[in-house]
């Protein structure tokens, strides 16, 4: 008896130690990390990433990094997959000229055994360069800052739903849907998974005015992507994507059990959430001055069936099927899919490394 509790003792002991260790570290980290962001040019601002980069993987590569929390570094997003398998790392940079970079590490756990993998992400991607669409690896990666990462089955593998942003240039911004995959244990990026009407592509990118801000999140209740669909600011405007902006609709991409793809479904309808208290707002053109102006949009639904309120029933509106949701929500192939939550600090409202005055840095 007293032979196991002297093991358990020494057990917890060590990783007392090595979390102290870790901590130290991270510290060490986050000087470098706050050196980069208060760069002032773009080569100091190379510069220093370059050294942050080779910390942050040895500091990756150390026993206990894997299940680390940290709780110092304020602008890199940390994901974590709930099958515990994934760990993202990722953080973006911005240039005097208001372009990007970004930088990042995956973590990839062998199923079964405490080895990880870790490897670099390289950002290849000239930020005026059409972003691929094919298949790519860590070194020929796109560049992107992730904020989701939503574990699900594809031909007996499981593959990893990415949701991500990119600010892009001076004139516009892109959300993305990625996939993550392994061959092994060397991580790939995109996967022949969304079915767009007739179209099959391994990912998607939306490209809007930086004028704007596209929301793009997960709806666990009913397991789908749903995301602001854009429109040009003018019909002569079609095409010239630094011009789009959310119209007021919503569009999704949701996941098709049996075939195991995730599925655009176009003009989606929408209910307000249980909280009503944030402010919501939409961006519109202003035919006298030609500019985008933010308009306040309220957050309260009327339903056109109460009587109570005044000059009610001059319009239509259109609702959500509450019998639908529940019979998606009672479906028992629904569980097939494990929707998981992340362990760490939400990297949805984090604050990244964003200088541009025009719009807050939360990303939806």
């Amino acid at each position: 008896m007293k032979f196991v509790s002297l093991f358990f003792f020494l057990v917890l002991a060590q990783l007392s130690f090595t979390q102290s260790e870790l901590q130290q570290k991270e510290a060490r980290l986050n000087e470098s990390l706050l050196k980069l962001r208060s760069a002032k040019t773009d080569e100091e601002m190379d510069r220093l990433n370059i050294v942050f980069k080779k910390e942050m993987e040895a500091f990756l590569k150390s026993e206990g990094a894997f299940e680390h929390s940290f709780t110092l570094l304020k602008t890199i997003a940390v994901l974590d997959s709930e099958d515990e398998l994934v760990r993202i790392i990722n953080w973006n940079i911005e240039y005097t000229d208001y372009s990007y970079s970004y930088a990042g590490f995956v973590l990839k756990k062998e199923e079964g055994k405490e080895k990880v993998i870790v490897t670099e992400l390289v950002d290849k991607l000239d930020p005026y360069t059409p972003k691929p669409e094919g298949i790519v690896d860590a070194k020929n990666w796109y560049g992107a800052l992730y904020y989701k990462i939503i574990p699900f089955g594809h031909h007996g593998k499981t593959e990893y739903l990415l949701i991500g942003w990119d600010g892009g240039t001076t004139g516009s911004n892109f959300k993305l849907m990625d996939v993550l995959t392994f061959a092994g244990n060397i991580p790939k990026f995109g996967s022949p998974v969304f079915k767009a009407n007739r179209t099959t592509l391994k990912r998607v990118v939306y490209e809007y005015s930086n004028l704007s801000n596209m929301s793009m999140r997960f709806d666990l209740k009913n397991g789908r992507v749903v995301f602001d669909h854009l429109s040009p600011e003018s019909p002569v405007l079609e095409g010239v994507y630094s011009y789009y902006i959310p119209d007021m609709t919503y569009d999704a991409y949701r996941y098709d059990y049996d075939a195991e793809i995730w599925v655009l479904q176009e003009d989606v309808i929408m209910t307000n959430p249980d909280d009503k208290s944030g402010e919501k707002s939409f961006y519109s053109l202003n035919a006298r001055t030609g500019k985008v102006e933010k308009n306040r949009l309220n957050a309260d639904w009327i339903s056109p069936q109460d009587s109570e309120i005044e000059n009610n029933g001059t319009h239509v509106a259109r609702t959500g099927n509450p019998e639908e949701d529940q019979e998606i929500e009672n479906d028992p192939q629904f569980p097939k899919m494990r929707f998981f939550r992340r362990r760490h600090k939400n990297p949805e409202i984090m604050t990244v490394d964003r200088r541009k005055k025009i719009k807050k840095t939360t990303t939806n």
